[in-house]
């Protein structure tokens, strides 16, 4: 541009000072050895104002080669950006097919493109799955070396790592990473998964109350299996007194939740105190039967089982057609020997609808009266009502 403008003013300015030299007689000698040359003044302006001209030529013709060479080095460049591309498409599109043969080969051809580590992360899946350990773990580590893909790799390797039945490690992986990062609910949950595999019941159960809010929904099906976990850990490794003093050491919060209750009551069955099993029962249902917790007075079995008993039949005056509580009464009285209490409640519970478990139990009881012929077509019966 600043080129274009001094031409320009070179132009006005011969346009105004031209007339006025016309026939001057001045001129201009160049002595070059045995060569002269001599023209006019005019002639001179003519030839620079030439020269110009064909400078800026030349400086146009220059740079368009120049650029023509640049662009084909682009050009270049883009054709080989689009190949690498193909062969991430084609690897992605293989693995999520279970192809992982093709996959593999697909992207080890771009192992060291920059694809924000999404290709090792690939590479990883395919070696694991082509059960390739060693390889898949190495892969991981190159992605964890990647900014943007370090914690998808982590908690990847962690989880391969559990599903291994290597939980040490995978917790280690976890307690390695940022402290921001340990309060995301994705890594949360394998940390969770980590201490489970791990069997450390007790530590999930604490660490739990601070992750209440990243877990979400997720939290309750959490706090019940650590639950269940805790209590079966604390009663094979110490016995059923031990369970029961850790069951009175929970807030209260956490031993009115059906599904700690649940867990508690089936180790104590476990550890064969049916006993404290029963008075668990009964206290947790004092305001009336929980689905999660009225199948376990099935698993009673108690010479007497009165308060059970008292509390099933108060039940069964308020709602006379309930075919579970029928079923249940009759499991229980049965588990306690009592055969007519066992086969009133069966056959109520077989009359309102005909379950496969009621009439197994009626042609039980039937086979203890020392009735063949009737056992014999009741477990008929019940094998065609499955």
């Amino acid at each position: 541009m600043i080129r274009v403008i001094l031409l320009f003013v070179i132009l006005v300015v011969g346009l105004i000072t031209g007339p006025n030299l016309v026939g001057e007689k001045g001129y201009v000698l160049i002595a070059l050895k045995n060569t002269t040359i001599e023209m006019s003044v005019i002639s001179l302006g003519v030839m620079v104002f030439f020269a110009v001209i064909g400078f800026l030529v030349i400086e146009w013709l220059i740079k368009r080669i120049v650029g023509m060479l640049t662009g084909s080095r682009n050009w270049l460049g883009s054709w080989g950006s689009r190949r690498r591309q193909s062969f991430f498409n084609k690897g992605m599109q293989a693995l999520a097919e279970g192809d992982f043969v093709p996959a593999r080969k697909a992207l080890l051809k771009i192992r060291n493109a920059e694809f924000n580590g999404l290709n090792l992360l690939a590479l990883a899946d395919v070696e694991a799955k082509l059960g390739n350990t060693q390889a898949a773990l190495g892969y991981w580590d190159e992605a964890a070396l990647n900014e943007n893909s370090a914690l998808a790799a982590q908690l990847t390797k962690a989880r391969f790592l559990i599903s291994q039945n290597d939980s040490k490690a995978a917790l280690a992986i976890i307690e390695n990473l940022t402290i921001a990062q340990k309060t995301k609910a994705n890594v949360i949950e394998v940390w969770a998964e980590g201490l489970a595999a791990a069997d450390k019941w007790h530590e999930l159960r604490e660490r739990l109350t601070g992750w209440k809010k990243a877990l979400g929904g997720r939290y309750q099906h959490w706090q019940d299996l650590a639950a269940e976990g805790d209590f079966a850990l604390i009663a094979s490794n110490e016995g059923g007194n031990e369970l029961i003093q850790e069951w009175q050491k929970l807030p209260r919060a956490q031993r009115k939740s059906p599904a700690q209750q649940k867990a508690y009551i089936e180790q104590l069955i476990a550890q064969d105190m049916h006993s404290e099993a029963e008075k668990a029962l009964v206290e947790a249902q004092k305001s009336g039967p929980h689905t999660q917790l009225l199948p376990l007075f099935k698993k009673l079995h108690l010479a007497e089982p009165k308060a059970s008993t008292k509390l099933l039949q108060k039940w069964l005056k308020r709602d006379s057609d309930n075919v579970l509580l029928h079923s249940t009464l009759a499991h229980l009285a049965y588990h306690a020997g009592n055969d007519e209490l066992a086969q009133s409640e069966a056959e109520a519970a077989i009359a309102i609808e005909e379950r496969q478990e009621d009439v197994i139990l009626l042609a039980e009881i039937k086979a203890r009266q020392a009735h063949p012929d009737e056992a014999l077509a009741l477990y008929q019966q019940g094998y065609k009502a499955s």
